[in-house]
């Protein structure tokens, strides 16, 4: 570790514990996490019932079992109300 990494640890160090402010601290543990969380691959965070529905989403796509974008997209539209 070179100085100024030690330098900025230090002084995020000291942020954090001198704050008492939750949605700072909230903000700060969710970009770690973000950042821990983007090294792994996404495939292997998902749970087993997750990986189910993809899985049989392919299926039914090679199955042929479709609906066009157009027709999805007009079903949304009329459940948000806007037609």
């Amino acid at each position: 570790m070179n100085a100024n990494t030690a330098a900025l640890k230090s002084n995020l160090q000291k942020l954090i514990v001198e704050t008492d402010d939750e949605a700072i601290l909230s903000k700060v543990q969710a970009y770690f996490d973000t950042q821990k969380y983007s090294q792994n691959d996404w495939w292997e965070a998902l749970s087993d019932a997750e990986l189910e529905l993809i899985n049989k989403g392919i299926g039914q796509l090679d199955n042929g079992e479709r609906i066009p974008h157009d027709k999805v997209r007009a079903k949304a539209e009329l459940l948000i109300g806007r037609k």
